[in-house]
Parts: C-alpha cells; structure tokens; sequence
C-alpha cells in the first residue's frame, strides 16, 4: 500500500470493522468488506486522489459491498435495510456509544479464552494481519487461523451480544480489556509505522478509564501509556535509527502528555489498590523525572512480586545493572528464558558490552538480530555487533625486556581497592621531589590474586636506571619475557571483561602464564595493567587507552 493509503489503514481499519459488525452482525463479512474497500482505495486513490475524509469513503465503499453480498445471500429483509441507509457519522469521542468501545468488550467477552479475546481483538480492532499476530503469539499462521475463526463461531453460536455491557458485568471484562489496550499500545509503540495504533488505544483508555473510575488499573494504564507516548517524537533519528533513552533529549519530551499521565496516576494510586499497570507507570513516571535508578529497580521488584513474568525479570535485571553495575543485572540473568524475544539477548549483549567482554557481546547481539522483526532494531543491532568486532580483543604475543620501576605496594580487596590507586600520585610526587621523570606510563602490577578474598597489588612508573627506595616506596624490576599484549579503549571498568576475553584467548591458542597457586592466592610472574592516557589531557575515562600485558610462562 502507498503511504496515504497506510495511514488511512492504520488510522481507520478498526472504525470501519467496528461500524460494519455493529450494522451487520457478521465479523466476517465485516472484516471482507473492510478489505474490499482497502483495495478500492488501492485502485481509485492514486488516480482520483485522496477523498477529504478518507474514513467516510471507505465506510461507504465496505457498506456498499456489505448491502450487496448480503442482498446476494438473501439475507432478512429488515437487515438489508438497516446495512443499507446506515450512512458514516463521526463515532462520538466518548461514552459507551462508541463502535470501537463496544468491539473491544464484545471481543472479551468472559466466555472466551483470553488469547481468544486479544487475537479477535488485535485482529478486528487493531488490523493485525494473521502472520503478525501468530509471530507475538509463537504459533504458525494457520494455526491463528483456525484459533480466530473458532473465536469468531463462538460469538455467533453464543449470542454474545456487541454492546458494552451494563456497570454491574464491567468487572469481569477489566483484566481482558486493559491487556488488550495494552498489547495494542505496544504493537503501535514498538513499530513505527503503527504509531496510530498508539492514539486509538491511549483513546480507548481514556473511555474506559472514564466508564470504570473506580478501577484504579484503568487509570494506571491511560497514565503508562501516556507517559511513554511522551517520548514518542525522541525515540527515532531522523534516520529512523533507535534512539536509547539516555541518549534521547529529554526537553522534546511532550510536557503536556506527561502532566496528564502524572494526573491519572495520582487519581488511580488514591484509590489504594496497587496493580501492574500503576507500577509500570511509576516506573515511567521516575524516567520522565531523570531516571532514579534504584527507585526503579524497586519498583520493578515490586512488579515481579505481582507478576513474576520472565519479561519483568528482565526488566528489572536492566535496571539492577543501572543502578549496581553490568555484573550486577547479568547475573540476574542466569536462567532466564525467553523464546523468540530478541531484548533477552540484546539486553545480556549490552550487559558484556560495558563489562568489556567485546567478543562475547557480539555473539549476544547476533543472537538478538535472527530474533529482532522491526527494521529500526535490526539497524542497532547491527551497528553494535560492528562496534563490538571493531573493539573485540585482539592480542599479540610481545617479547619485553627488562624494566626498572619505583612503586608501592598494598594488600586490598577489590571493595578498597581505591587505597593503592590514591597512591599513585604519591609515587609520582615522589619521583618528582627527586627530580626524576617517569620514562613511561603509570600501571598496576598485580602480584597475587584471589577475588574472593585479597589481592596483592603495586602501583609504580618506570624508570630510566636504578633508584634507591625510601620509605614505602621500593625500586625493583619488571622481568623480561614473552607477554600477550592488548590494548584497550574504554572504561577502566570495562578492564575484568577484557581479561575474561584474553584468559579465553589464550587457553584457545594452548598458552599458559607465569603463575603459581599459592595458599595466599595465584602468584603471577608479570601482570600488568598500564594506562597509557593521561587524565589530565583526557579527563572522559569511556576514552582512556589501557594496556593489558601478561608474561607467558
């Protein structure tokens, strides 16, 4: 379809299937002479242009198929008369008269399953075609299929009526209905080109948080949507690109929408019955503000309690890893199962990513590009799987001779580690009270290593020629030998992710270091650690280049 004709799809679908099974009583017929009219439009629209109201004329086109097919089947003659003078109205915006209101109770209606409901629904409502529908669902097309047309025979068979029901039987539709909006807002939220799916069901939530004010999860849900919808216009580049949220600017965020989602949260979180959709918006609400971060972990705990779905666990290990470090939200991650949903992947990839463990991101974000669907996520994922195969550590074996250095030495855990790396300007004031320079860059030495426990570890600068020590600071020399040998550009914090990957690569091509087990700990022969990028002329540690370099054995 070209893009007039797109849109009015996405705009309009669900009005003109909503406004034919009200006048018809035939889902099928609705949904076939909805599409008749589509390809009317297909046909007519670029030769005789786009009408004024383009949801007016596809009404009347799909009516007019609607009078003919049933005029052909000999339908009942009172029938035929009401399909034929039923003209297009604008549908009022709000109040239970609205065609598409009485759609979505009708399609979860408590007689059917709830994946019956929300299929029907996406189906008729939102004009998900049958392979969308059955991909978010994990099942072959036909077998969506069947499930629809078993859904539809049902409602036919059962008399259920196509009305929104009285207030004393909203109760039961509640849970359906918002989960329906839900995964509507989300299709239309997660696809670009679905964006008026997000209008209709922000709409939608509106009617129904008015038709049922003492829901609370009714207002929680217009409030999430809101919210998010807010950073709508900040989520694309202008290259259809993703846009991740510490990246986007936060000033385009639509100050309107966000005062009225934070207006629906306060109504509903008054009522004192805290549900999923008020947390997720709490959640939203707390990005809008600048992202808290342990608020947010909390939150989505909480969330987990109520819904301890394997997507809320990964949710909340993404925030765990904001708010304690990537170590922190992977770990989270052991276990965790999620078929065909590529941010499981994606968001383990972005965890090894900024632990430095380049290669083994790479291999994550691949994983998320075979499952990823939409074109904007494909893009990123691309890009990063080049950036992490661009910054993947790529060794080389050196030989080094010998090199006298001065330094000091401390025994830390890695909680106060910080107490050897304050000292390393102490070292440097020291060479400089003697009027010697450093021939080279500062780094830690690690002797003996025991991450469970202590680390035995010097801090020092090379020098031109021997020295005499005093106090805690010593002379020594670096042995000469055969080193492995990388460089790094990054955090500092990205540096245990990098040896993971040089232990691996080292044990891939049959090479040992110089250690011996110790009841204190691994002893290394030479482990180095030497940052080459002085601060003072580049103060953004994300730019610093460091050297790994570890003697063989």
């Amino acid at each position: 379809m070209t893009d007039p004709i797109a849109a009015a799809f996405h705009e309009e679908w669900g009005r003109v299937v909503a406004t034919l099974i009200r006048v018809t009583g035939d889902w099928d017929l609705a949904e076939e002479c909805a599409q008749e009219a589509f390809a009317a439009a297909v046909r007519q629209w670029p030769v005789e242009g786009v009408p004024r109201k383009p949801g007016a004329w596809l009404t009347t086109i799909a009516r007019h198929r609607a009078t003919d097919r049933m005029r052909r089947a000999a339908v009942g003659a009172a029938k035929l008369r009401e399909v034929a003078v039923t003209s297009y109205t604008p549908e009022p915006t709000e109040g239970v008269e609205d065609d598409r209101l009485r759609l979505i109770f009708t399609c979860c209606h408590p007689a059917l399953a709830f994946e019956a409901q929300v299929t029907l629904a996406l189906r008729t409502l939102a004009g998900l075609s049958m392979a969308e529908i059955a991909r978010a669902f994990l099942v072959p097309e036909t077998t969506m299929a069947r499930r629809v047309g078993r859904t539809k025979a049902k409602i036919r068979n059962a008399g259920i009526p196509y009305r929104v029901p009285p207030d004393h039987l909203l109760p039961e539709r509640t849970t359906a209905v918002l989960g329906v909006l839900y995964l509507m807002f989300n299709e239309g939220y997660s696809t670009p080109e679905r964006r008026p799916l997000c209008d209709e069901a922000i709409r939608l939530a509106r009617l129904v948080a008015q038709l049922m004010p003492d829901e609370p999860e009714a207002g929680g849900l217009l409030a999430l949507m809101l919210l998010h919808d807010a950073r709508r216009a900040t989520r694309l580049d202008d290259h259809g690109d993703v846009v991740l949220l510490a990246d986007q600017d936060r000033s385009r965020w639509d100050a309107t929408q966000i005062a009225e989602g934070r207006q629906a949260l306060a109504r509903a979180v008054r009522q004192q019955r805290l549900g999923p959709y008020q947390l997720q918006a709490a959640i939203a609400d707390s990005h809008a503000a600048g992202s808290d971060w342990p608020l947010i972990a909390g939150l989505y705990e909480q969330l987990a309690e109520l819904v301890p779905s394997p997507v809320v666990r990964l949710n909340h290990a993404a925030a765990v890893a904001m708010a304690e470090g990537p170590a922190a939200g992977l770990r989270l991650l052991d276990g965790l199962e999620i078929p065909g949903y590529h941010l499981l992947p994606a968001t383990r990839a972005d965890f090894l990513r900024r632990l430095g463990r380049h290669a083994e991101a790479a291999m994550a974000y691949e994983q998320a590009l075979g499952l990823a669907v939409a074109e904007a996520d494909r893009r990123f994922l691309t890009k990063r799987i080049d950036e992490m195969r661009g910054r993947a550590v790529q060794p080389t074996v050196i030989e080094r001779g010998e090199q006298p250095y001065v330094g000091i030495r401390r025994t830390v855990t890695m909680q106060t580690f910080p107490e050897i790396a304050d000292r390393m300007a102490g070292v440097h004031g020291w060479l400089a009270e003697r009027g010697l320079e450093p021939v080279g860059a500062p780094f830690f030495r690690y002797l003996v290593i025991d991450m469970a426990r202590e680390l035995v570890v010097e801090a020092g600068f090379p020098v031109a020629a021997p020295v005499e020590g005093d106090g805690e600071v010593f002379y020594d020399v670096l042995p000469a030998g055969r080193y492995v040998s990388v460089t790094h550009v990054g955090h500092p914090s990205e540096l245990m992710g990098v040896t993971a990957e040089l232990n691996a690569w080292a044990d891939a091509q049959g090479l040992r270091w110089d250690v011996k087990p110790t009841p204190e700990g691994d002893r290394f022969g030479s482990r180095l650690e030497i940052y080459k990028t002085d601060p003072r002329v580049q103060p953004d540690m994300s730019r610093w280049e460091t050297e790994l370099a570890f003697k063989l054995a």
